[in-house]
């Protein structure tokens, strides 16, 4: 096993911990029907209901009281103007919950924050007064400190507002629409205003039926302070696609990040979910759901591509003589490619696209011993990453051995310590290896070396068994055990950026990863045409 590297993504990847994803892209005819799909949804009473087919928007005022949605129901007017509003509240959380939301990627909160009272800011005598919002199993969409002193800046009295927490230091009443015309009295004893209003906006990526906002302000050294809400504004839409998805091999689930700023959207399947266990490969089907490999319960599971609900065992234990599932890819027949990496077959087995049923072996032999990442071009000559036998495979459209010339059985690439594959319309194959942490090219017709694309380390790469060219044409890498997804020009190989930090929405041990289907996406592992 030359330079087979028994490192942690390695080992891992061999046993329990899996770190082998793999080719996992979605074609344009895929994402085209996903975007065809849609949801309805009742309408709602009252003031709070959906609009529209294209936005749908939550709308309250409290004008009518506040309904079941919320946990807390008191509404009350303001001294000046008899303006009715949520709350007041002061040391206590407040949500709102929404369900029966249609099908969306984003959703956008607006609402008025009304800082009554005596907010302190960043004072940590009295406060400090902070106020946060947030998302079940989503992003913290604000955590800052307000003041209301109006007199001459004072830094024990200013606010992190507009800035997060510990962040920022502004002034009083920074970011305020409304000052002092609520009719509330200062309380504090050096000239502030008794209120202030504040518009906030928020826009994060969203999926699922079910939306819960949180809002509270956390205890503190006195708690003199009111907030309450009005004019609350919650509108979802629906993207183009093209969110990435990365497994979280710590806890068995699927993280989703905004395909364009590598944020944090939320958790896309729950820990376990579906017997979910040591997820591998992940990879969209024709009928636009998620197929994941579950290597330690021996299956292949089937999840909703737009939810991440659990659909089904596809694929189940033993079928056709599956061991371990490591990686898979949809062919250009539309049957699902499973590569049976351990204690199986040894080989490359075929299943029906429709229903999972075992069809045949479809490759094996020639030099292929535990394979892994696929990759079919455009002729449908499926490549497979042979892990101990540390070399690149080659099969026909048939699954008889097709080697690189001079090469025996079905080697196309020899003594190479490869763990992932893609290739691409530049009749390029792109080999991940171990022994360098780099990405090696290689033309996809001859076999022949081109060049190193990734460097040795590059962007602080160290230990990763998955890649992928995303919607914008770049590289994407998920460093194992950083927890970090790398970015790589798709033209020069070199570092971009971080994409995702490490730890990112709980990320740990990030092994493989793939993009929700985007119409700009071609599909990773396949050749284009």
């Amino acid at each position: 096993m030359k330079g087979w590297r028994l490192g942690c993504a390695a080992l891992a990847a061999w046993w329990l911990v899996g770190c082998m994803g793999g080719p996992d892209e979605q074609a344009d005819s895929f994402a085209e029907q996903a975007e065809l799909e849609s949801e309805s949804v009742e309408q709602e009473s009252v003031e709070a209901q959906w609009k529209n087919a294209e936005e749908k928007v939550y709308s309250e005022n409290f004008g009518k009281g506040a309904g079941p949605e919320w946990s807390h129901r008191t509404v009350s007017r303001t001294p000046k103007g008899e303006r009715k509003f949520l709350g007041p509240f002061s040391e206590q959380e407040v949500t709102l919950n929404l369900a029966g939301l249609p099908d969306h990627d984003e959703v956008e909160v607006q609402l008025e924050l009304f800082v009554l009272k005596s907010w302190d800011g960043n004072d940590t005598t009295k406060g400090p007064d902070r106020w946060v919002a947030s998302v079940d199993d989503g992003p913290v969409l604000l955590d800052a400190t307000f003041s209301n002193d109006d007199a001459p800046f004072d830094a024990r009295y200013s606010q992190s507002y507009p800035k997060p927490y510990l962040q920022g230091s502004h002034p009083g009443l920074t970011g305020a629409s409304m000052k002092g015309k609520l009719g509330y009295r200062d309380e504090s004893g050096y000239g502030s205003k008794g209120d202030a209003i504040y518009p906030l906006s928020f826009t994060f990526g969203h999926t699922g039926d079910r939306l819960t906002l949180r809002f509270a302000d956390p205890p503190r050294g006195e708690a003199n302070e009111q907030w309450g809400l009005d004019s609350v504004k919650v509108k979802v839409r629906k993207k183009k696609g093209g969110d990435l998805l990365v497994s979280n091999n710590v806890n068995s689930s699927v993280l989703r990040y905004d395909g364009k700023t590598g944020d944090f959207v939320g958790v896309f399947i729950p820990p376990g979910a579906g017997g979910l266990n040591n997820p591998q490969e992940l990879v969209y089907g024709p009928d636009g759901n998620l197929y994941i490999a579950s290597f330690a319960s021996r299956e292949v599971l089937r999840f909703n591509g737009k939810t991440g609900a659990f659909i089904d065992i596809f694929v189940p234990v033993g079928s056709g003589g599956l061991g371990f599932p490591g990686g898979l890819i949809f062919g250009p027949d539309g049957n699902l490619y499973v590569a049976d990496s351990f204690g199986g077959t040894n080989s490359v087995l075929r299943y029906d696209g429709t229903t999972g049923a075992f069809i045949d072996v479809f490759a094996s032999g020639g030099g292929l011993l535990v394979p892994q990442k696929m990759a079919f071009d455009k002729k449908g000559n499926l490549f497979v990453v042979s892990i101990i036998g540390n070399n690149v495979v080659r099969y026909d459209e048939n699954g008889a051995p097709f080697p690189a010339a001079g090469q025996p059985g079905a080697i196309f690439i020899p003594d190479i310590d490869a763990v992932t594959i893609a290739i691409r319309k530049d009749h390029k194959l792109y080999v991940g290896t171990t022994a360098g942490d780099d990405v090696l090219r290689f033309n996809a017709k001859t076999g022949a070396f081109i060049d190193v694309f990734v460097e040795s380390g590059s962007g602080g790469l160290t230990d990763f068994v998955d890649m992928e060219f995303g919607p914008d044409g770049n590289l994407y890498i998920p460093d194992f055990l950083p927890a970090t997804v790398l970015r790589f020009s798709g033209k020069t190989g070199n570092f971009i950026d971080v994409f995702v930090p490490a730890g990112s929405g709980g990320g740990a041990n990030a092994a493989t990863l793939t993009f929700m289907p985007s119409k700009r996406h071609k599909p990773h592992g396949r050749e284009a045409n």
